[in-house]
């Protein structure tokens, strides 16, 4: 398996000419995602940034005079995505079915609607189904009825090659391998080249994080064994990669913007591919405009210290100055041993207002700090992690404890889990 392979040449119009299929893949574009508690004004240029970004997708498709457009899940960050949101997409899709380029789009994890939803009375369908009845893409669902079912390839011509298409994905619950014991119909052994349209975990590959998470992975083993895709082409994970797995290519596309702070490694952008019944003749990811992404990692060694003047939350206003623009996302990561006192000693709240202040967005991990316990004679004992969630988690356990009667007990309980739900999600989507 290799990740990352060098990109090869841009095409040359010989090529093109010679059975090569032209794509240009996008994934995770989340238009319409909001971070929680933002500032309304860095939602609005969070916004902007998101269409902007697969704005670049399309105009690139339209410039290169694509044979197809491919996006890979998650176009939209919710199943109800605003009217600016949808205007946006159909002005695109328009232009994209005017130069001729055939459009694709398979229902993701955050915009597909669950079986949950139509339980509660919701049957609204997926937002991309209403350019499909227009005829400006095809949608692909990204689940089976049953486990039994086909799944059914759209078949194209691109200049003499037939291309087929199959889209495959998980939702909120979902378990298991959805990769395992595929069944495509025979339709699929007219194509010479075969495409499956994937978005799903993928077993060794790090993940974008996800409210919506799921239990369910692509294994290596499953994309070993199938023999039915040459090519499977990605979403789900936020960070650009290729592999190659003994017969099958495997290219994940990688978010257009950063969403939170989950893939730091890679460049938010799109794929450009040259893809024919023999192989990849090339795989270039594009970079687009994209806010700039920064980790910091403090020690509690640089923190405290006899030689040191200032304070510990002064010492780290001053290693975050050089990195705080307009545009920046900051994850300051704490690390190493302290004392309860000296923990109580850092103004977090004083940080993260700076961080709002100077920059477009900061999060605080302290996940790694482990604070040790002090006796009456100052001495140290046995260390504990200490993190916001432990400390609300302690907290609301002593309220419990001390409540008179069973159902003030048991509201005390409901409402300590809906809150630890919502800090995991809040820090999820930093």
């Amino acid at each position: 398996m290799k990740h990352d392979q060098e990109p090869v040449a841009t095409p040359d119009s010989h090529q093109q000419r010679e059975g090569v299929v032209t794509v240009v893949l996008t994934a995770d574009n989340h238009l319409g995602y909001t971070g929680f508690g933002q500032h309304p004004r860095k939602r609005e240029e969070r916004q902007q940034r998101l269409r902007h970004a697969f704005q670049q997708a399309t105009d690139f498709a339209i410039v290169q005079g694509v044979d197809l457009f491919i996006q890979a899940g998650d176009l939209f960050d919710t199943t109800m995505p605003d009217e600016r949101d949808r205007s946006f997409v159909a002005e695109r899709l328009a232009q994209l079915k005017q130069a001729g380029v055939q459009s694709f789009a398979l229902g993701g994890v955050h915009d597909t609607p669950t079986a949950a939803q139509s339980l509660l009375g919701d049957t609204t369908p997926a937002p991309q189904m209403s350019y499909a009845r227009l005829g400006a893409l095809n949608y692909l669902s990204p689940t089976r009825r049953d486990e039994s079912q086909q799944l059914e390839p759209v078949m194209v011509d691109v200049r003499g090659t037939t291309v087929g298409v199959c889209g495959l994905g998980v939702l909120p619950g979902q378990v298991g391998d959805p990769l395992a014991d595929l069944r495509v119909q025979l339709e699929i052994e007219r194509a010479a080249i075969p495409l499956l349209v994937l978005h799903a975990p993928i077993e060794g590959l790090t993940t974008g994080t996800s409210l919506l998470d799921t239990r369910a992975v692509v294994t290596q083993n499953s994309l070993r064994k199938q023999t039915i895709f040459p090519y499977v082409l990605a979403g789900y994970h936020h960070s650009y990669s290729q592999l190659h797995i003994d017969q099958t290519e495997v290219v994940v596309a990688g978010a257009t913007q950063y969403i939170d702070f989950s893939a730091p490694d890679h460049a938010p952008g799109f794929v450009f591919l040259g893809l024919a019944a023999d192989g990849v003749r090339w795989c270039n990811h594009i970079s687009v405009d994209s806010l700039s992404m920064h980790h910091l990692v403090i020690s509690t060694s640089e923190l405290w210290s006899e030689d040191l003047a200032s304070s510990p939350t002064e010492i780290i206003l001053e290693r975050l100055r050089p990195l705080c623009r307009d545009d920046a996302m900051i994850l300051l990561r704490l690390q190493g041993e302290l004392t309860r006192s000296a923990y109580h000693q850092l103004d977090l709240n004083q940080i993260r207002r700076y961080g709002e202040e100077h920059c477009f967005a900061l999060a605080i991990d302290d996940s790694a700090l482990s604070v040790l316990n002090e006796d009456v004679s100052g001495s140290t004992g046995a260390d504990e992690r200490l993190s916001l969630r432990d400390e609300l988690s302690a907290l609301a356990d002593e309220w419990i404890a001390s409540a008179h009667d069973e159902s003030e007990q048991n509201a005390l309980h409901f409402t300590k889990e809906e809150l630890l739900l919502a800090l995991d999600e809040m820090k999820s989507r930093q």
